[in-house]
């Protein structure tokens, strides 16, 4: 009976011992300005890398004087605990650690196993946490901003110091460009535009939030008597007292005791057209370093150094976009801005409209915004040219139209044959006439040989007369007489004129 019991209770004890191969991670939305609230989210996981199922039991801690302590008995796989640390109780900020001890309830929730623990180091720190971000035609910049062109500066806070800021009752922020003083504003937000390209600047900006408690506001309450019916009553008056207001000191306005140190700085304002020393030193800004003790008072200091340049403009295309069918298309491509540009082109079928969203998958260097564009077309097409630089991105775009032109019969074909017609028509008008004027010039005289005896009956004949009857007699005469016999001539014939 010892023994299965044995075996039991080691049984258990391994089990027990192996636990469950859970994981606890941690995540918070540090750094935070002291004062603020700080988040975190502890999730667990199996051993497979998947949420765990089943319930859990959470004991947190921070190793922070006075500590923050918080424990859940039951929950799920995900916990959440916030803690803020008020200004009142923490005086400095830091590198502080937060611990989280995690297990699985088992057997009806009377053992809790699978014991796993996480940590996480978070940052307290004494100013505003956030970014300084540049905004141009609703696109962010980075490293460059254009010229001619309106810039948005903001100050973006992390979302827990943002809500800290709310409860401030006065923030102001002072914005300087090039350790050049520009005024106040309290909507974190400013406005500027550079007129030259191709140079650094940077813009700096100190944001003081002064949570110094406003006095309360008095109201004097009337005092009411009975006055007879027939007095006329004048109606009371309520006045409000309102807090004091500081007035300006050396240009730099002032609110709610903000005060910093008249010092010899490197700080200048703009005075009637003139770059003047503006003798304030302002904590943090242009390596400034005194710094009010004032606990009620929490800054936020925010510096981005950027470069200038002009943005692709004027563009132009020039050449003939409308051509012949077979013509090559010619254009040629030119614009300005700075440096360090690319494009592209392609083309679409027929006729298309601009959306501003495209894009090319190749880019080529350009060196100088000058370039040709040649293709040939059989039917209409649009041409679709991108140039961008760092600081703007340019869509233009060009029709082309292609166009069958009627052939029509060239002029020498008709003139040629035309003209050589009436030279021959007219030749032969001139040759007839010629011949006409001068046959007699062709009337051949034939010489009489015919020493024989004359006949009185020889009729004329002409020579087509002859000539026929030659063909006739060349078919119907005797046979040829022989050498030995004189040939017989017939009375009446002779040969005449040739006409």
């Amino acid at each position: 009976m010892l023994l299965p019991k044995f075996s039991l209770v080691l049984c258990l004890f391994t089990f027990l011992t192996i636990g469950f191969g859970l994981k606890v991670t941690i995540e918070c939305d540090d750094p935070i300005v002291l004062g603020a609230t700080l988040n975190c989210t502890a999730t667990i996981q199996d051993d497979s890398g998947n949420p765990a199922s089943g319930d859990f039991q959470y004991s947190w801690r921070d190793n922070s004087i006075p500590q923050n302590t918080r424990f859940l008995e039951n929950g799920s796989n995900v916990d959440h605990w916030s803690v803020t640390y008020n200004r009142s109780n923490y005086q400095i900020g830091g590198l502080f650690v937060l611990r989280v001890d995690v297990c699985k309830w088992i057997f009806l929730h009377i053992l809790c196993q699978g014991q796993t623990s996480s940590g996480y180091f978070f940052a307290i720190t004494d100013t505003f946490n956030g970014q300084l971000t540049q905004t141009q035609n609703n696109e962010t910049r980075k490293v460059f901003v254009a010229t001619n062109t309106s810039i948005q500066n903001s100050i973006s806070l992390k979302k827990s110091d943002q809500e800290f800021l709310k409860k401030a009752p006065s923030v102001l922020t002072y914005w300087f460009v090039d350790c050049i003083y520009y005024g106040i504003t309290t909507d974190l937000s400013f406005n500027y535009t550079f007129a030259q390209s191709e140079q650094n600047h940077n813009i700096e900006v100190l944001v003081v939030a002064d949570f110094t408690p406003l006095p309360p506001t008095t109201t004097l309450q009337p005092i009411t008597t009975t006055i007879p019916s027939n007095v006329t009553t004048p109606t009371p008056a309520t006045t409000t007292i309102k807090p004091k207001t500081r007035t300006k000191r050396d240009n730099l306005p002032l609110n709610n005791n903000t005060i910093f140190n008249q010092i010899e700085s490197n700080i200048k304002i703009w005075q009637n057209g003139t770059l003047v020393p503006y003798n304030v030193s302002f904590p943090y800004v242009c390596n400034g370093s005194i710094i009010t003790t004032d606990h009620n008072k929490v800054y936020g200091h925010f510096i981005k150094t950027f470069t200038t340049k002009d943005p692709i403009s004027n563009i132009s295309v020039s050449g003939n976009n409308w051509l012949q069918q077979g013509e090559l298309l010619s254009l040629n491509v030119n614009c300005k801005g700075s440096k360090e540009m690319e494009f592209c082109y392609y083309f679409k079928k027929g006729l298309y409209n601009v959306t501003g969203n495209e894009t090319c998958s190749d880019y080529r260097y350009l060196e100088q915004c000058d370039f040709p564009i040649q293709r040939y077309f059989i039917d209409q097409h649009t041409v679709i040219i991108i140039i961008k630089n760092d600081v703007s991105k340019q869509i233009t775009s060009v029709a082309v139209t292609v166009y069958k032109v009627k052939h029509q019969p060239q002029l020498s074909i008709i003139v040629v044959p035309v003209a050589f017609s009436l030279a021959a028509v007219v030749t032969i008008v001139f040759g007839v006439a010629y011949y006409l004027q001068n046959r007699s010039r062709f009337i051949i005289e034939v010489a009489d040989f015919d020493f024989g005896p004359k006949y009185a009956d020889m009729e004329y004949k002409t020579f087509k007369d002859r000539l026929k009857d030659s063909i006739t007699n060349a078919f119907n005469r005797d046979p040829e007489p022989s050498t030995s016999d004189a040939p017989l001539w017939p009375p009446g014939q002779k040969y005449g004129s040739m006409k």
